[in-house]
């Protein structure tokens, strides 16, 4: 199944951005997690910030972290937070994409 999260006023502008940069440079993904009802983080907020992608693959996770991370900034008064972090929550390696009312494309 496919669907234009472009047009999904319920995320984030930024992060719709974030997504259709990744999607430009590595091709199609599939979004496993949007929105989590009483999760008190960025997957249950509205607009919503938080997506997960499927990957699961070492390098090509950490090559999509990377190249995400050298482009958009998640918040200039928090530099250490990302918007994409590559990890494993004990389920298995994803991509985990986020966005803050202050991101900025670098």
């Amino acid at each position: 199944m496919k669907i234009d999260y472009m047009q999904l006023e319920f995320i984030d502008l930024n992060l719709r951005k974030i997504l259709q940069d990744i999607e430009k440079r590595f091709g199609e993904k599939t979004i496993t997690s949007l929105f989590r009802i009483d999760d008190s983080g960025v997957h249950g907020t509205l607009p919503l910030r938080g997506i997960d992608l499927r990957c699961k693959t070492l390098s090509h996770g950490e090559l999509i972290e990377d190249w995400v991370n050298k482009r958009w900034q998640y918040d200039l008064k928090r530099k250490e937070k990302k918007c994409c972090l590559f990890h494993t929550v004990g389920k298995g390696y994803h991509i985990h994409l986020q966005s803050h009312p202050n991101t900025e494309r670098i």
